[in-house]
């Protein structure tokens, strides 16, 4: 026996199919690719930024190698105390983080994105960077070694302050400095958008006093902040780096939510 549709009565509006509402993922990945819309600002100038720093050490090496009186041997050695890849691009990621929403939350919430999934996936985008740059210096440390120190001993990845040669102990450090330095401009671009440069000036003193009040309680007690350090010193680090992010997140979000969209 066989079931057959009812047919549409005469002069009654027929049923018209509803369009699928916007995934939640696909609204996320929206948001991701507004930051990246721009690859120069993204992955050119990180890739510039590091390919600058390693002219500059390879030359400052050939001049040591010229007119010093240290042993080539001994310059290497030294070279290993080099910290240019550890700041050089913590300037430039805590604008980036303050652009990211300067620059895209007025657009995104005025093409219909909400405040959490402009959030969210702002987020995703800045963690997103954070793997690149990690990645990144994990492969020129590995191009380093493989050109004997860039053909001339000069270490610029290789070196103790990220991990003294380990890949692991360099992707975490590049990853959670990446990371923090992001999320850190990325909050105080909400303070500003909430209240101004008061706001900023203010969060700024309010966390050096909390973080003098509480090294000085730990101190009091006779606790050794820093000896926690000692094992696995570049993974705590990196862990430190990453709860700082993860807190700079916290509070970008509670304060974005009243936040205005421009000003």
């Amino acid at each position: 026996m066989s079931i057959t549709q009812p047919r549409p009565v005469a002069g009654a509006p027929s049923a018209q199919p509803t369009l699928p509402t916007q995934r939640p993922v696909g609204a996320l990945m929206k948001i991701v690719r507004l930051h990246f819309a721009d690859p120069m600002r993204m992955i050119g100038v990180p890739l510039f930024i590091f390919g600058s720093i390693i002219v500059l050490c390879i030359v400052v090496m050939g001049l040591l190698r010229s007119f010093a009186p240290a042993s080539p041997a001994e310059l290497t050695e030294g070279f290993g105390y080099n910290q240019a890849t550890l700041w050089c691009f913590a300037g430039y990621f805590v604008s980036i983080g303050v652009m990211a929403y300067s620059r895209t939350m007025p657009f995104a919430l005025g093409m219909g994105s909400t405040r959490r999934q402009y959030f969210v996936g702002t987020c995703l985008a800045l963690l997103l960077e954070s793997v690149f740059i990690g990645v990144t210096m994990t492969v020129l440390l590995a191009l380093e070694k493989a050109t004997g120190h860039w053909f001339n001993g000069a270490r610029v990845f290789d070196v103790v302050a990220i991990g003294n040669g380990s890949y692991s102990s360099t992707f975490l450090m590049g990853f959670g400095l990446s990371a923090a330095m992001l999320f850190i401009g990325a909050m105080f671009a909400v303070v500003f958008l909430r209240w101004n440069q008061k706001g900023v000036i203010a969060v700024i003193f309010g966390t050096v006093a909390v973080l003098l009040a509480l090294i000085w309680l730990l101190l009091a007690a006779g606790v050794n902040p820093f000896g926690w350090f000692e094992g696995a010193t570049f993974a705590k680090i990196a862990l430190i780096m990453i709860l700082v992010a993860l807190i700079s997140a916290t509070g970008s979000w509670l304060m974005l939510r009243r936040a205005p969209v421009g000003r």
